[in-house]
């Protein structure tokens, strides 16, 4: 998420933590949500991702066991204190950082001013997806994987045969 989207979601955050479910009463019913809601759009993603989001509650009585069993492995509101943290200076720090860039995203509308200035600038690969969401690595997992792929092979540099340095050419006498 870029900076400037991602500082606009943590101002409705908590109003997302309060009207998602605490609880699910099934493994099943935890996937379901999560594709209803469009939290995935992809559900056999959701299959393989969701379960590590939950965990089954320890209850030691049988009989509650069978209603609310799943809940949040995460309490994300307990780190509410961090949230404004980890996307200060992120797109600065994006841009900084050395090597090729890719920056993949569900729409343009996510970046922020230094951001768009940057991929005008050529400092990084902008790849958009406009039919993913927020997981976007999921929602598409076949183009993501062609497009992170694609971006290593045009900059991998281990494959690249340069001259050597002038320093290093041998000079002969004749």
């Amino acid at each position: 998420m870029a900076l400037g989207s991602a500082m606009d979601a943590l101002k409705k955050m908590n109003l997302y933590l309060a009207t998602r479910p605490t609880s699910f009463s099934s493994l099943a019913s935890g996937i379901e949500w999560h594709t209803r809601s469009r939290t995935l759009r992809n559900s056999s993603s959701a299959r393989v991702s969701v379960p590590s989001l939950l965990a089954q509650t320890p209850i030691t009585d049988a009989a509650l066991q069978s209603s609310q069993p799943w809940i949040w492995r995460t309490d994300l509101s307990a780190t509410e204190l961090y949230w404004e943290n980890w996307f200060t200076g992120l797109s600065k720090k994006f841009l900084k950082a050395k090597g090729g860039k890719l920056l993949i995203l569900a729409g343009t509308d996510r970046l922020d001013k230094e951001l768009m200035i940057g991929q005008m600038q050529g400092k990084y690969q902008l790849q958009v997806f406009p039919d993913a969401g927020h997981f976007i690595q999921e929602d598409q997992p076949a183009k993501t994987a062609m497009v992170v792929v694609d971006f290593y092979r045009r900059n991998d540099s281990s494959a690249l045969v340069l001259p050597p340095k002038l320093g290093h050419i041998s000079t002969k006498k004749i």
